[in-house]
């Protein structure tokens, strides 16, 4: 499975991530890195800072809505992600953490067949006993255009 989308956009110019001090919440930090992972693809760095069994929640009405269980049901929606787009960026704006919680906020782009969308997006990831992340919840700012651009 290849994720070779994931690239810069010469037709974007991407939000400004505040900058990181010494106070941030571990948490945060520790979603900031998971992040970057997704973006370089390093998966088992990734996957590492996810619990074995988490659970990742992607709402709506489109081929990536569902709840998908573990590093191979994850990875199955990443496919799916990257098999439905041309291209597809997703550009942190803030990470916010907690000891139960992280939050990523980004702002995301994809193109597919001559349509863009662009958009904000929340992760809502729980934080499990282990310090592992064991739940992500997904929520598009806008639900409307993330299921036309992603229909099944």
């Amino acid at each position: 499975m290849s994720y070779a989308m994931i690239q810069k956009d010469a037709e974007f110019t991407p939000p400004t991530l505040r900058p990181f001090g010494d106070r941030e919440h571990p948490n945060a930090l520790k979603l900031k890195k998971a992040h970057e992972c997704f973006q370089t693809q390093d998966f088992d760095t990734l996957f590492s800072i996810f619990a074995d069994d988490i659970q990742w929640h992607m709402p709506g009405d489109n081929v990536l809505s569902g709840t998908w269980v573990g590093r191979e049901g994850v990875l199955r929606n990443f496919g799916l992600l990257f098999e439905n787009v041309d291209a597809y960026w997703a550009y942190p704006m803030d990470y916010f953490g907690s000891d139960g919680h992280a939050v990523l906020v980004a702002r995301v782009r994809a193109k597919r067949r001559g349509k863009l969308l662009d958009c904000e997006e929340c992760l809502l990831f729980r934080v499990g006993p282990d310090g592992r992340f064991s739940h992500c919840f997904h929520l598009s700012l806008d639900e409307k255009a993330w299921n036309e651009f992603f229909a099944r």
